[in-house]
């Protein structure tokens, strides 16, 4: 391996490690000051935290190890040697592959993810999972992810192929319809797999709901209940879909925790998301932002490979056993954008509280469910800045309950 390409490899691994001591360390300090602050705060709130940042880093680490030691060890070649040596066919020798390679990916991350969701979850009491039920969510999710892969992921490879030095700008071309229909088949087809939907019980929250969406200008979106208590006592609500297919979605477990006020509070918070445009802009932003990754990694591949061919055993790009490469380079790419990432996520956010707090017209029952969504989920009122900036989709709870009560209407629909 190229004296520069080891470089790279060794400095990455190293800063990462730093990257997670600081956040350790910013997370323990902004434990004890929250322990100052908000002294009624659970103590078991803070041992979730402990333990959550541990699996946060040990998943980390190895979302980079993984496709790394495929190349290290030499193993990326050696599958694809072994799926050419079985086919002729391009395709099937792309299936072969990415066989192996999902598997074991699998079955090494499978552990820490029983750990994670299961174990932990169990000893806070935020599960309702039984073991099977657990491994059916898990078997159908690497099921359902194995057959889209089988799908679709020969055809970068195809590209890159076909194109060497285009690529990366036709793959993000496409990523917009892809992301769309996948928008649109996703809330009908992909979702039911794994729970029930059914309409609204409480049939006045019901009529509630509809006069919010009549007020929003989309009474045409469907209202469905999903069975989440099957899994967690935690709480959650989402718009989702595009067109014939939008439609909000209310955990069981929150309809039967919070009051009608807070269910339609948090129900408007979800209808701005779409009546604002965040699932439009999600779409065409995550094509240009896919375009651009693809850019950095294709430059970064070519890179690495021209001092590295002869050590990972192959020197194409478009080789199926330069997958761990791609993936180890994305992965990376995506990591250092993720500030950006998290940032626009957390704009969106405000928007959409804004958007709830002048729609439902109750600033109390939103400060009060918000308090009571991250109170039932063990969330502290706020992270470290650090991991704030790097990770948060959301604004801390304590930023957005002291602006719902702060918020002064504008007597319009922003």
């Amino acid at each position: 391996m190229e004296r520069k390409v080891k470089l790279f490899f060794t400095l990455f691994f190293l800063i990462l490690i730093i990257f997670i001591g600081l956040v350790f360390i910013s997370e323990n300090k902004n434990m004890e000051n929250i322990k100052e602050e908000y002294p009624d705060t659970k103590e078991e709130a803070f041992s979730y935290r402990k333990i959550g940042l541990k699996i946060w880093a040990i998943n980390l680490i190895i979302s980079f190890l993984i496709p790394f030691l495929f190349l290290l060890t030499g193993l990326s070649n050696r599958i694809r040697l072994f799926a050419q040596s079985k086919t002729n066919s391009f395709f099937l020798e792309a299936s072969i592959y990415l066989c192996f390679y999902l598997v074991i990916d699998f079955l090494i991350t499978l552990p820490i993810s029983y750990y994670g969701s299961f174990v932990i979850k169990h000893r806070f009491g935020l599960s309702n999972q039984s073991i099977i039920r657990w491994l059916e969510v898990v078997l159908k999710g690497f099921g359902l992810n194995l057959i889209i892969v089988l799908l679709i992921g020969w055809f970068p490879f195809y590209l890159i192929y076909k194109s060497p030095s285009r690529w990366w700008l036709y793959l993000g071309i496409i990523s917009v319809p892809i992301y769309l229909f996948a928008s649109f088949i996703t809330p009908m087809y992909i979702d039911p797999i794994f729970n029930e939907y059914t309409s609204i019980e409480d049939k006045e929250l019901e009529r509630d709901i509809k006069n919010l969406l009549k007020k929003a200008g989309i009474e045409e979106a469907k209202i469905y209940q999903v069975d989440k208590s099957t899994d967690t006592k935690e709480m959650n609500a989402y718009m989702t879909g595009v067109g014939k297919s939008k439609r909000i979605v209310l955990w069981d477990t929150t309809i039967n925790n919070l009051d009608r006020d807070e269910v339609v509070g948090i129900t408007a918070h979800e209808i701005g998301h779409y009546v604002k445009g965040h699932i439009w802009k999600g779409i065409v932003l995550g094509g240009l932002f896919t375009t651009i990754i693809l850019f950095l990694v294709d430059k970064t591949c070519n890179w690495t490979l021209k001092g590295s061919y002869r050590y990972f055993g192959f020197k194409n790009l478009y080789s199926i056993a330069s997958l761990p490469l791609l993936i180890f380079v994305l992965n990376f790419y995506t990591f250092i954008a993720s500030p950006v990432i998290s940032g626009y996520s957390r704009h969106l956010e405000w928007e959409a509280d804004k958007f709830e707090l002048e729609l439902a017209r109750n600033k109390e029952a939103t400060a009060s469910s918000l308090i009571k969504l991250h109170e039932g989920s063990l969330s502290l009122p706020r992270p470290s800045d650090i991991y704030k900036i790097w990770y948060y989709s959301h604004p801390p709870c304590e930023e957005r309950v002291k602006f719902a009560l702060d918020y002064e209407y504008e007597d319009k629909i922003p």
